[in-house]
């Protein structure tokens, strides 16, 4: 890299930098003067509420910055190039004979640095502080939270309670009906003062550990196999259902997954504990994961010929043209995402067709640019 591939780079991430700011700020602020009185609500004084909401948006700047980064990549880009033109900088590079592609170098560059940073947001960071970021505003992680209703489908039981408790793995007043005749040999329901989710470390499978059950191991009519799916442990006063249902699917599961590193994601789409529909929301998901670098790059790509226009009449032209362009490859993407949420389309023709649609675009637009 040059001396002047360094300004631009600079200049990208100074605008990248400065556009997250702004935008994560009008969010704190809209967000938190109109959900004011939640923050007030257990505070005893301005101190505290001033803790609990800088607590709060702390934890939400990382999926802010999954959500925003890579439009601001794009606008970033167009930002750059733009002033390139408006502070007439372009034209001794041009007369000089580097072509213009060559200064999309380090905008690429940059680009490439905050995709990485993006994917290491998404796999590290975010599945650390999920039980946070579903904790509402103005509480802690602890916070209780009402039971969605959740089946195992690969032993058709239903998991059901009156609360759960993210943080601790915990469901209260937790009520296991167990199938007939796949378990037990009559319709039961066992009901339990608590049960904890527990991962399967080797010595026992995945599953929940029921406390203060309603009916203990030996009053339970189980059938062979289900002597392997619900046992005493670790206390004869104790059982254990063994399940592979999670704790997050039992709470807002339509968008729970996004907070799963792609290994974990991986995972839940080969588990035939989940439903049909909770795989395949899952696994397009996955193939939105896998395509958005390509969509990011190409993106990019078509932001520098737009804004550098040949021919062109006017900046403020080429920037809407750019907009109006990106605007329509934005709009067709997400409505092959909807026809593969509803089956219309497959999954793998719904989540890289965009990709197919960007990178032609990109190809016919190469030309266009001043040179």
């Amino acid at each position: 890299m040059n001396t002047f591939d360094r300004y631009i780079l600079r200049r990208f991430w100074h605008v990248f930098a400065i556009g997250f700011v702004a935008t994560f700020g009008l969010f704190v602020v809209f967000d938190a003067f109109t959900n004011a009185d939640e923050f007030q609500s257990g505070s005893s004084g301005t101190a505290q509420m001033i803790g609990k909401m800088s607590l709060y948006y702390f934890f939400q700047a990382f999926p802010f910055f999954d959500l925003i980064g890579p439009i601001l990549v794009v606008l970033s880009t167009m930002a750059v190039f733009a002033l390139l033109q408006r502070q007439s900088e372009i034209y001794p590079i041009l007369s000089a004979g580097v072509p213009t592609w060559r200064l999309a170098v380090p905008i690429v560059v940059g680009a490439l640095a905050i995709v990485l940073g993006l994917t290491i947001n998404q796999e590290v960071v975010i599945p650390r502080v999920a039980d946070q970021l579903h904790a509402p505003r103005g509480s802690d992680s602890a916070t209780t939270h009402v039971v969605q209703t959740a089946r195992d489908h690969s032993r058709n039981i239903e998991i059901t309670g009156r609360s759960l408790n993210l943080t601790e793995r915990r469901i209260d007043h937790a009520e296991f009906l167990l199938p007939v005749p796949d378990v037990v040999l009559e319709p039961t329901t066992i009901r339990a003062k608590k049960a904890v989710q527990y991962a399967s470390d080797g010595t026992r499978p995945a599953g929940w550990l029921l406390t203060g059950v309603s009916q203990n191991f030996r009053e339970l009519k189980l059938t062979d196999e289900g002597r392997s799916v619900a046992y005493p442990f670790p206390t004869a006063d104790d059982l254990y259902i063994v399940s592979d249902v999670t704790i997050d699917q039992l709470y807002n599961r339509s968008t729970s997954f996004k907070y799963l590193s792609t290994v974990e994601l991986v995972q839940r789409i080969r588990n035939p504990a989940f439903g049909i529909v909770s795989i395949r929301n899952q696994t397009l998901h996955l193939h939105e994961r896998l395509t958005r670098p390509l969509l990011i790059l190409f993106s990019v790509l078509i932001a520098i010929p737009m804004t550098m226009r040949r021919e062109s009449r006017s900046l403020l032209g080429n920037m809407a043209t750019c907009t109006a362009i990106l605007g329509f490859l934005f709009l067709a993407t997400q409505v092959c995402m909807h026809l593969g949420r509803l089956n219309i389309v497959d999954l793998d023709m719904a989540a890289w067709a965009p990709v197919v649609l960007c990178g032609a675009t990109t190809s016919w637009l190469a030309s266009s640019v001043q040179t």
